[in-house]
């Protein structure tokens, strides 16, 4: 499935993330996400949808994986093309990373990965998007599963692999190009530890967290040096703090939320999506609350 740009020269990302899917049988909470889900698929006019992570809850569900692969039916009701990156609440107990990426394949709509890239059952992967002819890539979204739970007695979550980090050195060096704008973008769940220095420079949006302003991991393992030093990345998006749909910028680079988008979690902020606006040149961002699709 190869993703173009429009006639007009832009391409528009749906960014859904922290659904939180439940037990069997859901919550009312599930079909208030369920219908938000519908509603962004058929109303936001998305050239691709974005899950990053948190699709359902796991630890102590039951049928987890019938939850998971109730919830990637529910998405094949709909013509648009979509791309996964998973949270630390997604394979917590009954079944593990490989396990969901096999799931993945019920997903008539799924992206073409590229330069997949698996480390401790963390994907990281790329998708290109083409001018509107097909021939040239004018972005590169670089989609990398941050973890879990810190693996060691440091902080509460964990950080992107060092591999992880030298795979985006290597792979990113074969998507550099002369353009002096920065066109390529990153999606992942857990925050970087730079979202801390963002957060002193909020654009839009709100940081309202209060079980840690922002939950990133205690250790850097050097992400974001990477992506600045790369010249062509223009943002970094995640979830996982529900309370944050902030734009934060750091070294030129903007560090953003997504609009928690799950009703059966924490939060007082309403929920829906983030729109991410392409053009040749750039990158556009804001949040729309469900009401308003």
């Amino acid at each position: 499935m190869k993703l173009k740009m429009r006639e007009d020269g832009t391409f528009k990302i749906v960014q859904l993330t922290d659904l939180h899917i439940g037990s069997l049988p859901h919550h009312e909470d599930d079909f208030k996400t369920f219908d938000l889900i519908d509603k962004a698929f058929e109303n936001l006019d998305a050239d691709l949808v974005m899950f990053t992570g948190d699709l359902i809850w796991s630890e102590g569900v039951p049928n987890a994986d019938q939850v998971f692969i109730e919830l990637l039916e529910r998405i094949n009701n709909h013509n648009v093309p979509v791309a996964i990156t998973y949270g630390n609440h997604d394979s917590e107990d009954e079944f593990v990373r490989s396990d969901m990426r096999r799931m993945e394949q019920i997903l008539k709509h799924f992206v073409e990965k590229k330069n997949s890239f698996i480390v401790d059952d963390r994907e990281s992967y790329t998708v290109e998007i083409y001018d509107t002819k097909g021939e040239s890539i004018q972005h590169v979204l670089y989609v990398i599963d941050s973890g879990a739970s810190a693996p060691l007695p440091v902080g509460e979550y964990d950080w992107v692999h060092p591999e992880q980090v030298n795979w985006f050195r290597e792979v990113s060096k074969q998507y550099k190009h002369e353009k002096a704008q920065k066109t390529d973008l990153i999606f992942m769940h857990i925050p970087l530890p730079e979202y801390w220095q963002a957060a002193q420079n909020i654009l839009s949006g709100e940081c309202n967290e209060t079980n840690d302003m922002i939950s990133a991991p205690y250790i850097n393992t050097g992400l974001f040096a990477s992506a600045y030093m790369n010249g062509q990345v223009a943002a970094v998006f995640c979830g996982h703090d529900h309370e944050n749909n902030f734009v934060g910028e750091h070294h030129g680079i903007k560090l953003v939320y997504g609009q928690v988008s799950g009703y059966q979690c924490y939060g007082n902020n309403e929920r829906g999506a983030r729109i991410i606006h392409l053009t040749a040149d750039g990158m556009e961002s804001n949040t729309i609350v469900k009401r308003e699709f």
